[in-house]
């Protein structure tokens, strides 16, 4: 029986820092555990892939994310995860993402239409998180 936590990451579109965070998590402990997920119903239609640069920087940390498509935050999902990491404005989350009863803040610049340069300090940043996260979960 798999005892570790199931983990949401969410982000404004769910292309950007949401699936970077997903893949660290995913990579550094060898599972399947976490998911990502954003809050704005309109990126799923728009964005069928991450943004290409997320992929790059990604792959610069041998992590794949090219088959990943951006999904839009659902009750269910909230519900099924053991932990919850918001990562855009609070204020912009529906409100069942607060009902939750463990919901982290991340401030973390949105990535979307920045420097590759730039992106690479928020991959850093978030990869940074995910391992001070592993570190209070395992």
């Amino acid at each position: 029986m798999n005892t570790d936590p199931k983990l949401l990451f969410i982000c404004h579109g769910n292309v950007g820092r949401s699936q970077m965070a997903e893949g660290f998590y995913n990579q550094m402990t060898d599972s399947n555990d976490a998911s990502s997920a954003g809050i704005d119903p309109s990126t799923p239609a728009l964005w069928k892939r991450l943004h290409p640069n997320v992929i790059q920087v990604m792959r610069e940390e041998r992590i794949d994310l090219s088959s990943k498509s951006a999904k839009y935050i659902t009750e269910e999902m909230i519900k099924s995860a053991d932990k919850v990491i918001v990562m855009c404005k609070k204020e912009d989350c529906p409100d069942f993402v607060f009902k939750h009863p463990s919901v982290t803040l991340w401030e973390i610049e949105d990535p979307f239409n920045l420097s590759i340069e730039r992106l690479r300090e928020i991959r850093d940043d978030i990869r940074t998180k995910v391992y001070g996260l592993m570190r209070v979960c395992y």
